[in-house]
């Protein structure tokens, strides 16, 4: 028996919402979307319809094609992108009760009904009141005992998706670990460029946030004992928003460190996680 489909989540709804307004912003069609971007026609269809989560730089590419900043569009592809990591949940159909058999049996023939006493009528409504009264009774007496079992989690699901070595070289957001990290330091290499180094204590792993990055720029992120990972921006689609390098492992925040070589020809330059002294 086939397992029913994964509904779409509210967060991919959102993002699709949102990529529709910018292609509205934009004015240009599904072809002339395909010309100007990597991405084929019946691929913005997908994205553009929630039949399929786009990648990051695509939400890039409509920003700058609708002249919209990215700021709230990437963030609902964030939260959309942390929701399709959680566990898949699948609701089973409900069973279908048996028929019980049903016993037939003549009917006797119809008869007059006895004459009912005036006053029959009455103790009838007042037996109904009294019954109706003292069941409110009781759900006013056991409304906070199933309040306060209805706040009780059934189940919990893990905070996040990976820990310690499983960390290296993965998103930040995809893995749930950038959901509510530590920032380590920042430091400002050059004017309207910030460095982030950002650690999560729960997943054992850090990494380096940027912002105001030019095409070109390269950031190294490492770790005592551990294997340096690299971001390096790729196009104008990847400038004036915020990007992560991937993970790093470590237990001691106080090794990590990020190097930074600017497209423009400085010298790389390297920046520990303790801020420079006053």
């Amino acid at each position: 028996m086939s397992l029913p489909p994964l509904e779409r989540t509210a967060e991919e709804s959102a993002c699709a919402e949102a990529l529709r307004v910018l292609r509205r912003h934009s004015g240009l069609s599904l072809k002339e979307l395909a010309a100007r971007t990597p991405y084929s026609k019946s691929s913005w269809e997908r994205y553009l319809n929630g039949k399929g989560h786009p990648p990051r730089a695509a939400v890039m590419a409509l920003c700058s094609l609708a002249r919209q900043p990215p700021a709230h569009p990437l963030a609902l592809w964030e939260r959309a992108e942390t929701a399709r990591n959680r566990p898949p949940r699948r609701v089973a159909p409900a069973p279908v009760p048996e028929a019980e058999p049903v016993s037939v049996r003549e009917t006797p023939p119809r008869t007059a009904p006895p004459r009912r006493h005036p006053y029959a009528r009455h103790v009838r409504v007042a037996a109904v009141l009294a019954a109706v009264l003292l069941c409110t009774g009781w759900l006013a007496m056991a409304g906070p005992w199933r309040s306060e079992s209805a706040d009780v989690p059934v189940s919990a699901e893990p905070e996040f998706a990976c820990r310690g070595q499983n960390c290296t070289g993965k998103d930040a957001v995809a893995t749930r670990c950038g959901m509510h990290p530590d920032t380590v330091s920042t430091h400002r290499p050059t004017p309207g460029l910030r460095v982030d180094l950002r650690y999560e204590a729960g997943c054992g792993a850090g990494w380096a946030r940027v912002w105001g990055q030019s095409v070109g720029d390269e950031f190294t992120v490492s770790a005592a004992g551990g294997e340096p990972q690299t971001l390096t921006v790729p196009d104008k689609y990847a400038t004036g928003v915020r990007l992560h390098t991937p993970m790093v492992t470590t237990d001691n925040p106080e090794t990590l460190r990020v190097c930074v070589r600017l497209a423009l020809g400085e010298p790389r330059q390297c920046y520990p996680a303790a801020p420079p002294a006053p």
